[in-house]
């Protein structure tokens, strides 16, 4: 191990390598104490004045070190007012480490900084001192202020909107129950109506004109439209009213059970439906087998002059199953696809198509209902292919 030396290359006794020890670790705490970016503060414990102040404490208050230097505390202008500064140097005196989170402090033009203020004591040389690091968190307590506004902002917002939510749906159920019992009450009277132009048609039959006749078959046709209607619009009320708790359901079983509903119009049509493997979702498998129908049905009906050909579908897509019922009907313009999905719209006449126009619509609220949407991708003459999703089961 080789001898240290000194400036002059001659080798150190203990003591002078002590004092260039300490000369070291004096230069390097001077060092980090006038780079520091953050103030720090050095006070005598026994009197509170000023020992020391590094540059960035003197940038930050804006006193000069002939300000600081000498000085108590409470002596250094407005820097934490008089009273503060007692009361805190008190606490300094006793507890060997403090710490204020947001202390205002005052610089010497007037302006207000909060500083976060972490004090801690030692010993040098026999003299115990105060070391003050003195930090500005005037932005960040800014910036969570403003956080904490625009969290509250939100909250009040998202209860607002709880409560338009619970609001909407109270008014939806009621809108719903009530739809329901029009229409249900309805269907007794209109049924009276009925049979009453029927029997006086049968009544009358060979003692009327060919104008009274054709009024009366108006009539009948118009009951009997109506009762569609009303039976149509009492099926779209049950979707909420009479609608069941979501279980695990195979979706091939919902698609068999549509294919036995319709299957008289399928033979009658010749069509083919062809499907790929179908999942389990979490639903309401009468009102997916309601959707299944409704949806082939509809490609059945619109129908083109060549054999019908009805694909359904299955995908799974981030989270979601997407299935699609493809068909080589008809078709229609993209400024009807919107349309469709609404309650009584129709696309073609009841002498070229039979309905009431509301299947579709059917099928969006059970989609909605089941968390999912529901669009159609079609070009006139070229076929349809109507797309929903449903979250898969968690």
């Amino acid at each position: 191990m080789t001898a240290r030396t000194g400036l002059n290359g001659l080798a150190l006794t203990g003591e002078e390598r002590a004092v260039e020890t300490l000369r070291l670790s004096d230069a390097r705490y001077r060092r980090l104490f006038e780079t520091a970016q953050d103030g720090i503060l050095i006070l005598h414990a026994d009197t509170g004045q000023v020992v020391d102040a590094n540059p960035f404490l003197k940038d930050l208050l804006g006193y000069s070190q002939e300000e600081f230097l000498g000085r108590k505390l409470w002596e250094i202008g407005p820097f934490m007012g008089e009273d503060a500064s007692k009361i805190a140097f008190a606490e300094l005196q006793v507890k060997d480490r403090l710490h204020y989170e947001g202390l205002p402090l005052e610089t010497k033009d007037g302006r207000r900084v909060e500083v976060e203020f972490i004090s801690s004591a030692y010993v040098a040389d026999g003299t115990r001192f105060i070391q003050c690091n003195i930090r500005d968190i005037t932005a960040r307590l800014a910036a969570n202020k403003e956080l904490a506004f625009q969290v509250e902002e939100k909250s009040k917002r998202a209860e607002e909107l709880a409560l338009i939510n619970a609001e909407l749906a109270r008014s939806n159920a009621e809108l719903e129950q009530f739809a329901y019992v029009a229409t249900h009450d309805l269907q007794e009277p209109l049924r009276s109506v009925a049979s009453c132009v029927q029997l006086l048609q049968s009544h009358c039959e060979g003692q009327l004109d060919e104008r009274s006749q054709e009024f009366i078959t108006h009539a009948v046709d118009g009951t009997k439209r109506m009762q569609t209607l009303i039976s149509d619009l009492l099926e779209y009320s049950r979707i909420s009213t009479h609608a069941t708790a979501f279980e695990l359901t195979d979706c091939e079983a919902v698609l068999h059970e549509a294919l036995a509903n319709l299957m008289v119009a399928i033979r009658e049509s010749g069509a083919v439906v062809t499907h790929d493997a179908l999942p389990i979702v979490n639903g309401d498998a009468t009102q997916l087998t309601q959707l299944f129908q409704n949806l082939i049905g509809n490609a059945l009906k619109f129908r083109a002059e060549r054999p019908a050909r009805i694909h359904l579908g299955a995908v799974l897509k981030d989270g979601e199953w997407w299935f699609t019922v493809a068909d080589n009907g008809i078709g229609m313009e993209p400024k009807y696809f919107e349309r469709i999905f609404q309650v009584f719209q129709r696309l073609h006449t009841r002498k070229a198509y039979q309905g009431t126009g509301i299947g579709l619509a059917i099928c969006k609220k059970v989609v909605e209902r089941h968390g999912g949407r529901i669009w159609v991708e079609s070009q006139f003459g070229q076929g349809a292919t109507f797309c929903f999703t449903i979250p898969q089961p968690t």
